[in-house]
């Protein structure tokens, strides 16, 4: 787990948090006396239920926006004739025949 950015203001607190296994970003708030975490933005603002027209409303929407827009990152294609020619992992193998060039000895 590894520990992302966090907000604050009065008694509300975010973290963003980026797991190893599971959901990709977690966000734990604390807000006044309860503390959950969320995976959707959504349902992290309808639990904290600051209005937008605040100052405070408009930092939490532009803090969780800046976030997803350093998501927008194209992934770069896979090279299918690169991946056959030099990989090993079970990618490079033939699709058809997945125990094709295996042996068992007893």
């Amino acid at each position: 787990m590894k520990s992302g950015e966090r907000f604050t203001a009065g008694s509300l607190f975010i973290e963003r948090t980026h797991m190893r296994e599971g959901p990709p970003v977690v966000y734990i708030c604390k807000s006044g006396f309860t503390s959950k975490s969320f995976t959707d933005t959504k349902q992290l603002l309808a639990f904290i239920r600051w209005p937008k027209s605040t100052p405070t409303g408009a930092a939490i929407r532009d803090w969780l926006a800046s976030f997803e827009q350093k998501a927008e990152t194209p992934t770069p294609e896979l090279d299918m004739a690169k991946v056959q020619r030099e990989g090993f992992g079970p990618e490079a193998h033939d699709p058809e025949d997945p125990v094709a060039g295996t042996k068992m000895i007893t």
